[in-house]
C-alpha cells in the first residue's frame, strides 16, 4: 500500500493499440479517494484489483465492484499497518477469554502505549467477526481476492494529532508486534485456502518472517519434486513422487500469492520459487515503489522472475490518469530490462493477471 505524491516525471505512454490488448493493474487502492472513483470507466486499464485494507473501506470496495463489475476485481483484507486494530479471539485458548480495550493494546503494541495514546484508538475488532464479514464478501463477489494482508516490520503508528505537541514528531514510537501480525496474516490465509482464492501480499523488511509464514502454513502439502535421477527412469518406476493434479480439498494457504510491489533481496525470489511450494507465486512490481524509490536491484530481481509469474500494479490511491501514467512507466521499464517489444510485456503479464485471479484451469475453461 503506497500513498505517493504524483510524480510529474512520468512521462512515458502506451499507445491505444498497447491499451487494447488489456492492462491489468494488479494492486491499487481507489477507494482511498472515493470522490474521484466514478473516473474508472473513464481510464484505459482493463481491470482493477482493488484492495481493502481495514473496517472502513471493506464495503467500500464491495460497493465499487458492485458499480462497475466489468473493470473491477475486488479483494478484502486486512493490511498488517491496521492490524492492532484486531482483537485475537481465535488463536488457541482464546475462547470466551474477555480483555479490556487497554489491555489488547498494551498486548499487541510495541513500547508500551500510554491510556491517553490508547483512548484516540477504536474499539478492537473481533479477527472471528472479521474473518466471516470477509467470507461473506467472498461468497458475493466468486472472482475475488484476498488482501491486501502481509508483515510489516517498519511502520509506526501515528500520532493522534490531539497529542501532538510543537516538539512532538508526527510518528509515535508504536509498531504492532510480530506475533500478532503474523496471527492475523495466517487466519487470513487460511480463509482464502478455504474459499481457494488467490492473496494479494504486503510484506516490508520482514522477508524472512514472512516466507516462514507461509512455510508453516504449506507444512505437509508441499510438492515432492523428482530428482534428475529419477526423471530419467520414467514414469512408472517408482512412487509418491510425482506432483498430483487430484484436488484433495481445501488448503490452509492460498493457491495463488501476489508478492506486490515486491523489494526483498533479489536471493528471496529463487526461496519463494522453490518448487516444492504448493502454491503458484507471482511477483507484482509498481513505478512507484520499484522504481520510483530508486531501487538499485530491481533489473537483477527482474531477471529472476520467470515470465509466467510476472505482474505489474500502480500500488496507487486515487483512480486517475496516474494511474496509467504508473503502469506505462512500469511496462516500459520490463520491456527495457527484458528485452521484450511493448506489445509482448502487455500480452504476457495480461495473460498472467488472469491466470493469477482465476487459476490456469478456470481461465481456459472461460476462454480467457
Amino acid at each position: 500500500m503506497a500513498d505517493p505524491e504524483v510524480d510529474d516525471t512520468l512521462n512515458e505512454t502506451l499507445d491505444d493499440s498497447l491499451w487494447s490488448l488489456g492492462v491489468y493493474d494488479a494492486h491499487c487502492h481507489p477507494t482511498d479517494t472515493m470522490d474521484v472513483v466514478p473516473e474508472i470507466p473513464k481510464r484505459k486499464i482493463r481491470t482493477l484489483t482493488i484492495m481493502a485494507t481495514k473496517a472502513e473501506d471493506q464495503e467500500l470496495v464491495a460497493q465499487v465492484a458492485r458499480n462497475y463489475p466489468d473493470r473491477v476485481v475486488p479483494s478484502f483484507g486486512w493490511h498488517p499497518w491496521f492490524s492492532h486494530r484486531l482483537l485475537d479471539d481465535m488463536k488457541a485458548g482464546a475462547s470466551g477469554v474477555t480483555i479490556s480495550k487497554t489491555e489488547h493494546y498494551r498486548s499487541v503494541l510495541t513500547n508500551e502505549p500510554t491510556e491517553a495514546f490508547i483512548e484516540t484508538l477504536p474499539e478492537p475488532k473481533p479477527l472471528s467477526q472479521f474473518i466471516t464479514e470477509t467470507r461473506n464478501y467472498l461468497e458475493e463477489f466468486p472472482s475475488a481476492l484476498v488482501g491486501e494482508v502481509g508483515l510489516d516490520r517498519t511502520f509506526r503508528l501515528p500520532n493522534p494529532a490531539s497529542l501532538i505537541g510543537p516538539d512532538d514528531k508526527k510518528l509515535s514510537p508504536h509498531k504492532v508486534q510480530m506475533d500478532h501480525q503474523r496471527r492475523v496474516l495466517e487466519e487470513q490465509l487460511r480463509l482464502a485456502g478455504e474459499m481457494d482464492r488467490p492473496a494479494s501480499v504486503h510484506g516490508v523488511s520482514a522477508h524472512g518472517v514472512l516466507f516462514d509464514s507461509f512455510s508453516y502454513l504449506f507444512k505437509g502439502h508441499e510438492k515432492v519434486v523428482r530428482s534428475k535421477r529419477t526423471q530419467k527412469r520414467g514414469p512408472h518406476d517408482f512412487e509418491g513422487d510425482e506432483d498430483s493434479d487430484e484436488d484433495t480439498g481445501p488448503k490452509p494457504f492460498p493457491p495463488r500469492i501476489c508478492l506486490h510491489s515486491f523489494s526483498a533481496p533479489p536471493d528471496f525470489i529463487k526461496t519463494w520459487l522453490n518448487p516444492k511450494i504448493p502454491a503458484k507465486i507471482y511477483f507484482s512490481f509498481s513505478q512507484v515503489i520499484n522504481v520510483g524509490y530508486g531501487y538499485e536491484r530491481f533489473a537483477e530481481m527482474l531477471g529472476l522472475v520467470p515470465e509466467d509469474r510476472l505482474l505489474v500494479e500502480s500500488d496507487l490511491h486515487i483512480a486517475s490518469i496516474d494511474m496509467e501514467r504508473h503502469l506505462a512507466g512500469i511496462i516500459h521499464r520490463i520491456s527495457r530490462e527484458r528485452l521484450w517489444d511493448p506489445p509482448k510485456t502487455v500480452e504476457t503479464i495480461g495473460k498472467n493477471w488472469i491466470n493469477f485471479v482465476y487459476g490456469e484451469t478456470a481461465s481456459k475453461a472461460l476462454g480467457l
